[in-house]
């Protein structure tokens, strides 16, 4: 018991390390729009197969998608993020395209899930983003006073992020879960405005600072069924979830700061000044169908949609948002997880995964189009059964039409998996 209580102390020890970290782990010009960039789910086991992970889930890691899934785990397992992005963003400046390369990265999540009845009831916890904010551009007007350029630098950084608990039970070939999710978070703008190029000192610079801060409540319901078929440790699996439409709490505050040509502030003045409003999260719901040959195959297909058209923003729709939905198929191989040689216990996962966000252009959609590959190393101890998780992903966002950007991204995901068989074995010394 001493050894457990010294090993999980750790573990919630790294919950509020987490809890303080803000790393931005992606990014994109889109999230300027609304809340940013929104999160599908999955960790790095499920973006190597294409963000697959509905119906199907190794007991060797935690699923964040489907709160029923969490009951597949027959032992403790906490499992931790990281992820690198890098984008090479095209867009067209009306003399031509252009383009620049950028890069970001850091922690994303982390999940830890108990065994309370063994075989039967499974109780989880962690952390992850339900989205995120992490642009930076400049726009440039060659007709400002004077013969002037006007130019404004508008970037925005933070996100909304998820704590969840969650609840799943096993019912024979039936699981059920709940996860109850707490949403909190804040997005920070500056928007420099100032003039190149005046003969005459008269005009300074403007600098509009703004943060929204959102914290507030939802549930997501799900299910799972495996379905045994005619081939020894053979299923068919189906899984689905829903989340309904979330209102939660937004306070905002936006200040205005006047600066000379150097950046010394002479003025500034408070636009708006702590107003809490409601922001409205619309519904989700997902789907899906796998295959699996336990321990050696697994083939399937995701459906998710979000009808972001019902976003509200202190009641107020935005344009720019439409109806999303992404699908996600993929699989992976495992050649002989009973073999003592390494090549033959690692995992080979692949997937492809095809969105269409939510963002609207000029009432014109923009979609995302990625391959996905990775693999999960085993490494074996005393008290389990660890994986280094790694997984890439190589897409394109967009295009340089009806004043829309390309980007083209690489991703990098990073993860440890640690499974722990002494959970319910009674130590011999206390």
């Amino acid at each position: 018991m001493l050894r457990n209580t010294i090993k999980y102390g750790g573990l919630i020890w790294a919950l509020f390390f987490c809890w303080q970290v803000n790393a931005q782990h992606t990014q994109s010009g889109y999230s300027v729009i609304g809340i940013g960039e929104v999160n599908w789910g999955g960790y790095t086991q499920n973006a190597s197969m294409g963000g697959l992970g509905l119906s199907y889930n190794s007991r060797f890691f935690v699923n964040n998608m489907n709160p029923a899934l969490m009951s597949s785990n027959f032992e403790s397992v906490f499992q931790l993020g990281l992820s690198v992005d890098s984008r090479s963003v095209t867009g067209n400046t009306g003399t031509g395209n252009e383009t620049y390369s950028t890069v970001a990265g850091g922690f994303k999540d982390f999940g830890f899930v108990l065994p309370i009845k063994y075989a039967k009831w499974n109780m989880g916890f962690g952390l992850t983003p339900y989205s995120t904010v992490n642009y930076g551009f400049t726009s440039m007007n060659t007709n400002g006073p004077d013969g002037s350029t006007a130019i404004a630098n508008v970037e925005g950084r933070g996100g909304i992020d998820e704590v969840f608990w969650t609840n799943s039970l096993r019912l024979g070939n039936l699981q059920l879960g709940l996860k109850l999710s707490f949403l909190f978070g804040s997005i920070q703008t500056e928007d420099l405005f100032f003039l190149d190029g005046l003969t005459v000192t008269a005009f300074g610079n403007s600098l509009v600072q703004e943060r929204k801060s959102y914290s507030g409540v939802n549930a997501t319901l799900g299910f799972a069924y495996k379905l045994p078929l005619k081939g020894e440790n053979q299923f068919l699996n189906l899984g689905g979830f829903y989340t309904p439409e979330t209102e939660i709490n937004q306070t905002r505050l936006s200040t205005l700061q006047n600066q000379s040509t150097t950046g010394i502030i002479f003025s500034s003045d408070t636009l708006i000044a702590n107003v809490v409003t409601k922001t409205t999260l619309p519904n989700r719901l997902g789907f899906g169908i796998s295959y699996e040959k336990s321990q050696a195959l697994a083939l399937g297909v995701d459906f998710q949609t979000q009808d972001w058209t019902q976003y509200l923003d202190d009641g107020v729709a935005d344009g720019a948002y439409g109806k999303s939905f992404r699908l996600a198929i993929g699989g992976e191989i495992i050649p002989n997880y009973q073999d003592l040689k390494l090549s033959k216990r690692i995992s080979y996962r692949f997937g492809v995964h095809y969105e269409r966000t939510p963002y609207l252009v000029n009432n014109q959609d923009v979609n995302d189009i990625g391959i996905n590959v990775g693999t999960s190393i085993p490494l074996s101890a005393f008290w389990g059964v660890s994986h280094v998780n790694l997984g890439l992903t190589f897409g394109r966002r967009g295009n340089i039409t009806e004043d829309r950007i390309r980007e083209n991204y690489f991703k990098i995901n990073l993860g440890f998996s640690i499974q722990d068989l002494t959970w319910f074995s009674r130590g011999k010394f206390d």
